[in-house]
């Protein structure tokens, strides 16, 4: 049975077992991120140090100050999926967006978990949860085709469109933005 926790600092070991250990295992180009490259100004990710030991300190501060947000998907005591969800104006290297608008950037489900519904579940979760948190409506950026790329982080374009997501713009050549109200 997979349970879903909102990430808090109660939940940060966790997290960062996770990160520093199976997440990474089908997609090794990511490892090293901890998620902080949209929370990151462009500067800190044109520094070729904001990966590893930087990137993972600046998690556990973000984590612990709120800036840092999404939820973990859990099988027993053990993380197996993590989805970054996020008031939009946290992203700062995302265009902004009202107060009241949350953003999904990124998915991480742990190999041996993939394709059986983990990604699904924290997305149902969120669109639970965060209108509890303020906020009113939801943004992602998948790819705006189906086929699986090895940056595809942000999650399937028919797991949003499922979940009553809307296709908007492009953001660029590859990604549509889709939003719901929450």
């Amino acid at each position: 049975m997979v349970e879903i926790r909102r990430l808090n600092p109660a939940e940060l070991t966790s997290f960062l077992e996770f990160m520093d250990g199976p997440a990474f295992k089908s997609q090794p180009q990511w490892q090293g991120c901890y998620c902080q490259f949209y929370l990151n100004t462009k500067e800190e990710n044109d520094d070729q140090n904001s990966v590893g030991s930087v990137n993972r300190q600046r998690a556990c501060d973000r984590i612990n100050d709120g800036t840092m947000q999404g939820y973990l998907a859990y099988q027993g005591e053990t993380v197996i999926g993590w989805m970054a969800a996020n008031s939009f104006k946290n992203f700062v290297a995302l265009p902004p967006m009202p107060e009241s608008a949350a953003a999904i950037i990124c998915f991480v489900i742990e190999q041996e978990h993939q394709g059986k519904g983990v990604a699904t579940r924290l997305l149902e979760f969120a669109i639970q949860d965060l209108p509890n948190h303020g906020f009113s409506s939801l943004n992602a950026a998948p790819l705006n085709s189906e086929e699986f790329q090895s940056w595809g982080y942000r999650g399937p374009k028919s797991m949003f469109e499922k979940a009553g997501f809307q296709p908007g713009p492009m953001v660029d050549d590859k990604h549509i933005l889709m939003s719901r109200g929450l």
